[in-house]
């Protein structure tokens, strides 16, 4: 097959979760002897090494782990399509002309932002296409379910709801109910609508219930993981200390101040805590947070680092922290976490509280509530037994290879429906 992969960023400039399981399923889809491309967005042109493309004009191109990766300058879209389905016909018909040259079986979308046109181009060529909801950016234009009030979602109610909680320039009342149908439009014209998790499977098909959406959890690179790491318990507990690990992108959303807040609350030097991702956004936050951090000599900033060195470092921690105060579609790195043996603490919002529910592998905590936090740290810390009992229940995830298999099913299925 020849496959298209559709998503609206990617490395080396992005490295998100999203971008994580394209790039797993693009490299499973190769190793199986499928022809594989990556559509997908640059922000800021100097943030990698591509060369221009012969094939299509003022587009780069790069090898990224094997994978070849087609960019589209960010100036070549509509102002508006970070946060909207808005098109541009021009660049769509030039897209269009591209995918019939490269004679694509199946396109898979990845995310959906910013690529309202290259998803007109698979239309107007006919391409068959599963989407993939990672995030629920086709709902809520904020992508988050949290309104500009800081309230927690109740649903679009087909975009009435969005103009009355969350109407700022540029969007009118009509443009928002018009952004939903659009989002209704898009789903529809699925072949297969995948959720990676019951909390988002859930989500969409209460905002759109004449759809049909299936469930296939994003799978592990248990392969890139031994060769990195041993496939053992976590840090070393012999002793009486504890390592706790922040792993992710660091904004606002992800609450890792409510975690330094309550790490600081516990002042025993058996704790350490390790940090590990890239500051976006907000300079304003990323103050706060290095602030807070160099407060305490326990706390080690590591940085971004790569997916083959996370592995490495979660095996060196005891439990992971997830203290997002919006909730999470799926988290990768629970899963990877979960595939070295290590528990974790969570919000109790979105799909990792789901998982903790289910399982026991750790617990539940209110995001934003710094004691509850510290509270926590400080039983795991007098209570080791509890710390075991977490790591005694945390389940198998599904591997990357058996995730590729699912989509590869969809794949010839939709083209032999055509």
């Amino acid at each position: 097959m020849r496959i298209l992969f559709i998503l609206h960023q990617f490395y080396p400039e992005f490295s998100g979760g999203t971008e994580h399981v394209t790039l797993n399923l693009a490299r499973c889809a190769q190793r199986a002897g499928h022809y594989v491309r990556v559509l997908a967005c640059i922000v800021d042109p100097t943030a990698c090494c591509g060369r221009q493309s012969n094939d299509f004009e003022g587009a780069l191109e790069i090898i990224h782990h094997g994978v070849h990766v087609m960019l589209l300058p960010r100036e070549f879209l509509p102002m508006t399509a970070d946060f909207s389905f808005e098109i541009d016909l021009g660049l769509a018909e030039r897209l269009e002309t591209w995918m019939r040259l490269e004679r694509f079986d199946v396109a898979h979308v990845l995310h959906p932002m910013r690529m309202g046109t290259a998803l007109l181009a698979v239309q107007r060529c006919g391409l068959p296409y599963v989407i993939t909801l990672t995030d629920f950016f086709s709902s809520c234009y904020r992508i988050n379910l949290v309104n500009m009030r800081n309230n927690p979602c109740l649903g679009p109610n087909e975009g009435l709801r969005c103009g009355k909680d969350c109407l700022v320039v540029p969007w009118t009342q009509n443009a928002l109910v018009e952004r939903q149908k659009q989002a209704q439009n898009l789903l529809a014209a699925a072949g297969t609508r995948v959720c990676p998790s019951d909390y988002v499977a859930e989500h969409y098909r209460s905002v759109f219930p004449e759809l049909d959406f299936i469930i296939i959890p994003h799978g592990i690179d248990i392969l890139t993981l031994l060769v990195n790491t041993p496939l053992t318990a976590s840090a070393d507990t012999d002793d009486d200390s504890l390592t706790l690990g922040f792993i992710g992108s660091i904004i606002p959303q992800k609450g890792l101040d409510t975690l330094l807040r309550a790490f600081a609350r516990v002042p025993d030097q058996r704790l350490k805590l390790r940090v590990v991702g890239g500051f976006y956004g907000d300079n304003a936050y990323h103050n706060e947070v290095v602030k807070l951090a160099k407060a305490d000599s326990r706390v080690e900033l590591v940085g971004q680092v790569s997916p083959q060195e996370v592995f490495e470092i979660i095996r060196k921690i005891n439990i992971l922290c997830l203290p997002s105060r919006v909730p999470e579609t799926f988290s990768m790195v629970l899963h990877e976490a979960a595939a070295l043996g290590v528990p974790a603490l969570v919000s109790d919002l979105g799909a990792p509280a789901e998982h903790i529910a289910k399982y026991g592998d750790g617990c539940i905590l209110p995001a934003n509530d710094v004691q509850a936090w510290a509270d926590a740290i400080s039983e795991l810390l007098e209570r080791p037994e509890l710390l075991s009992a977490y790591r005694a229940r945390v389940p198998v995830p599904l591997r990357v290879e058996e995730e590729a298999f699912f989509y590869e099913s969809l794949y010839r299925r939709l083209i032999q429906n055509e």
